[in-house]
């Protein structure tokens, strides 16, 4: 996933931007533990904050977030299949609110389905369902660019399963302070 970051900043902002923003990143490897991992992404966060403007910061972690959503299509395509067997997508989302899946909530009100995701819910609680946030201590938090991944990967997640174009947008997030993190998706 930081390879996606560094594609990412690359493709929106050039290769002077990814060098900055990925600087120190050579330095991990798969023996460097959550915690490290964690630190360098908010650090990458804080540098992308400094030199990218917010829309292109933005950009740049939904893209994130598509890349994951291909990364984590099983959950896509269960999602589609409980869609097809229901009448209507009112069906779909009544039950899905009834029954949401593990570590999230969903509420309606009209057209705007307020997506949550309960990170602290799991046995082992958790700060965010990124594993390279696994390991950031419980006294920091993270620049909400970094939770734009989520809000491409709930924008992908949703227009795959109900066939249509939506828009997300961030309201809180867990790893910025709040206690659990919440979407608003418009049908």
């Amino acid at each position: 996933m930081i390879r996606s970051i560094e594609g990412c900043v690359d493709r929106f902002a050039g290769e002077a931007v990814k060098k900055k923003v990925m600087e120190g990143s050579e330095k991990l490897t798969a023996k460097s533990s959550k915690e490290e991992v964690a630190l360098w992404v908010k650090g990458a966060m804080g540098r992308l904050d400094a030199v990218v403007d917010q829309g292109a910061r933005f950009e740049i972690m939904e893209n994130c977030g598509y890349n994951c959503s291909d990364v984590n299509k099983r959950v896509i395509e269960r999602a589609k299949a409980r869609r097809r067997k229901s009448k209507s997508i009112n069906e779909f989302l009544e039950a899905e609110q009834r029954k949401p899946m593990k570590g999230t909530k969903l509420e309606r009100k009209g057209n705007v389905l307020y997506q949550y995701y309960t990170p602290h819910s799991f046995s082992k609680s958790l700060r965010c369902y990124c594993s390279l946030l696994r390991g950031l201590p419980a006294h920091k938090t993270i620049s909400s660019t970094y939770c734009h991944c989520s809000v491409g990967f709930v924008k992908k997640f949703w227009e795959n399963v109900l066939e249509k174009p939506v828009k997300v947008n961030l309201i809180q997030s867990a790893v910025t302070g709040a206690d659990e993190c919440k979407f608003a998706v418009h049908l």
